[in-house]
């Protein structure tokens, strides 16, 4: 099933390329961009423009690299609707735990960590080059990796501040394991659709059923009576007329032998009834 695709990984590759080339031109805007619990009064957009900051060349190179490989796949799996959403909680889990203990922020550290536990939980045997030459699985490189920024994040920050890294980290991930199993947007309106169908075919069933059963004994009689050789009367060819107007092009009726009024079950619920009981009556021995 195609889902939809607004091409968010590369727009977020564009604003990170944009802001790292506007912050090597220009440090000192770095301080405006950088998440700071006591100036986001005054700098609101810093809750968001935080994650485009980077430390370096390198740091920046990896951390791209990590935004292509893993959160393609994700958002062409996911649609970007979904990937959208694991991207603000991903933020918002990293501002939040920031300013709750006044810990300044900047940098997507956060965001790559939950891409790569998602990116392994989804595909643990994928198999990447570590430093290009060494082939690692991905499940082996989130453990580390993971173990690695939750132990220099309690080294360099503390306990308040490891746990605000951690829990930061994290949320994209946490996100992903609540919602999982979830059926996608698609896949409800799908459910959805399919249970008005199947209500209105039931409906529709039901329906049928009792035009037939209210026709039965009608038919029954005037077979009778034309198996007897008594002639048709103004009444009789006005029913004959009613079941004709009834008859249903899309329904293939069964052989002659096979019609067995309303008491067969698949009879009873046919819309092709009244084709089958005109037939019937009017060649009462085929």
């Amino acid at each position: 099933m195609r889902r939809e695709q607004w091409h968010l990984t590369e727009a977020l590759l564009f604003l990170h390329f944009a802001f790292y080339f506007m912050t090597t031109t220009a440090p000192a805007k770095r301080v405006l961009l950088a998440l700071i619990p006591g100036a986001v009064g005054q700098r609101p957009w810093s809750l968001v423009t935080f994650q485009f900051l980077h430390g370096g060349m390198i740091g920046f190179f990896f951390s791209m690299l990590i935004l292509w490989i893993m959160a393609r796949p994700l958002e062409e799996e996911w649609g970007s609707l979904r990937f959208l959403v694991f991207w603000a909680i991903s933020v918002a889990g990293a501002a939040g735990t920031a300013l709750l203990f006044g810990q300044p922020l900047a940098g997507d550290i956060f965001l790559d960590t939950s891409l790569l536990f998602t990116y392994a939980f989804l595909s643990p045997d994928t198999e990447f080059l570590l430093f290009f030459i060494l082939p690692v699985k991905v499940k082996w490189l989130a453990i580390l990796g993971g173990g690695y920024l939750l132990f220099q994040a309690f080294a360099s920050y503390g306990l308040a501040g490891g746990v605000a890294n951690a829990v930061g980290m994290s949320a994209g991930f946490i996100f992903f394991l609540a919602t999982r199993r979830l059926p996608s947007r698609r896949m409800v309106a799908y459910k959805v659709k399919k249970a008005h169908v199947d209500l209105t075919a039931a409906a529709k069933e039901t329906l049928v059923e009792r035009r037939n059963l209210g026709w039965d004994r009608r038919v029954r009689e005037l077979a009778a009576r034309t198996a007897a050789g008594d002639q048709l009367g103004d009444d009789d060819r006005a029913f004959l007329a009613e079941l004709e107007a009834a008859k249903d092009p899309s329904v293939t009726i069964c052989a002659p032998e096979e019609f067995g009024f309303a008491e067969d079950p698949v009879c009873r619920k046919c819309s092709g009834y009244a084709e089958c009981a005109v037939r019937h009556i009017r060649t009462p021995h085929g």
